[in-house]
């Protein structure tokens, strides 16, 4: 009798009444509204296979796309609980992940040194440690991120038009720069302002990534020197001045793919030109021109 009861207990454990279901479920917006459904495309949405509860990734299993997979514990559809998520590039993150951010996490890059360390949510920025799991005897290597970094801006319209061209420098983090500036505008009286800046631009650029490696740079550029033309229609008199004033201000948001970024920002122009003196008399212009814009600005960036 008591091996009839063990033996009884044993088969309703096994039950599939009582296992834990699973199955393959994708990621997608369907009606305006992101969940969790049977079918979906391998190549663009998140597919999980693993355990499930109510209709969402529950327990263990693993999360793949064409960039990245994730293998380790799930809860209510999002990574959480202890997990490995690796980048098709070698790079990977180890350890405890809440709310599918990490946690307690240690990231290595594609050569198994320690790149990255979040404790308690808060990420840490460390470089060269050895992978402890790989068991392997190296020197210990300390390499910094440097690169390059361009970005476009132009815009126009029928009176007026400005561009700018900088390129930088990076060092791990930060960023240091040259912007060029050119503006032109055609008044209604047929006057044409010419003018041009260079400044000098920092920035400081901060990871956002826990997926995909986003990051959001902010920097700000003293304008150091430039030229200014006035043109009278009515006399033909040019006043041209090199005293210029200002600054910029600029915001950017990059995506970063094996080392190559791409970069969408918007950057803010304060510039003020005086002192116009004309160039065939002695004739001074006692005015200030200044120039205050906002430019959508695009970039490409690679970090060796």
């Amino acid at each position: 009798m008591k091996h009839l009861l063990v033996i009884i207990c044993v088969l309703i454990l096994a039950s599939p009444l009582f296992a834990e279901e699973t199955g393959v479920l994708y990621l997608k917006k369907v009606n305006g509204k992101l969940g969790w459904f049977e079918s979906g495309d391998d190549k663009k949405h998140w597919k999980y296979v693993g355990e499930i509860k109510k209709g969402e990734p529950h327990g263990t299993g693993v999360l793949s796309r064409t960039f990245a997979k994730y293998s380790g514990e799930v809860r209510n559809g999002m990574m959480h609980g202890q997990g490995t998520f690796e980048f098709k590039n070698g790079r990977k993150r180890v350890g405890e992940f809440r709310k599918a951010k990490p946690w307690n996490v240690i990231g290595y890059d594609k050569n198994g040194l320690i790149e990255d360390e979040w404790v308690q949510g808060t990420k840490l920025k460390l470089k060269g440690i050895v992978l402890p799991i790989e068991e392997k005897e190296q020197t210990e290597n300390i390499s910094y991120k440097i690169g390059v970094r361009v970005l476009l801006g132009s815009t126009s319209d029928e009176t007026s038009s400005t561009s700018n061209t900088s390129l930088s420098l990076i060092w791990e983090n930060y960023a240091l720069g040259i912007n060029q500036m050119l503006f032109k505008r055609t008044s209604s009286k047929n006057n044409v302002y010419e003018m041009n800046n260079s400044s000098l631009d920092l920035s400081y650029t901060l990871g956002l990534s826990y997926i995909i490696d986003w990051s959001a740079t902010a920097g700000l550029g003293y304008v150091y020197e430039g030229k200014g033309a006035i043109t009278s229609s009515s006399t033909a008199i040019q006043y041209e001045t090199e005293t210029v004033s200002g600054y910029g201000l600029f915001g950017l948001l990059g995506i970063e793919w094996e080392g190559l970024e791409g970069l969408i920002g918007l950057r803010y122009y304060s510039v003020d030109y005086t002192d116009f003196i004309s160039t065939n008399t002695s004739e001074e212009l006692v005015i200030s021109y200044p120039i205050s814009t906002a430019q959508l600005i695009f970039g490409l960036g690679y970090k060796f």
